[in-house]
């Protein structure tokens, strides 16, 4: 009986026109897509969740910085070191 029924509706897809086959065709693409898309953003949204759960009681360890040049006077030396470029340069 089943085989009957399929064999019917098969038969009913085959003498549609190419335009109505198509559109049957891109809408089972379509929610199908939805369905997929549905739980794949769900399923991140769960992953987020649980991760921003497990980053609370992650512990970074802290690095000591012991003599470091401040900021400032590595721009300082940043700037010097390109008026000596351009001042070499200029003198070729």
């Amino acid at each position: 009986m089943k085989n009957s029924k399929i064999k019917n509706y098969l038969e009913w897809l085959q003498a549609l026109s190419e335009g109505k086959k198509k559109i049957i065709l891109w809408t089972i693409v379509a929610v199908l897509a939805a369905i997929m898309g549905f739980f794949w953003i769900r399923d991140t949204l769960d992953s987020f969740s649980k991760f921003s759960k497990e980053s609370q009681n992650l512990k970074i360890p802290q690095i000591e910085m012991l003599n470091m040049p401040s900021l400032d006077i590595l721009s300082d030396d940043a700037r010097s070191g390109e008026a000596r470029q351009t001042t070499t340069s200029s003198g070729k």
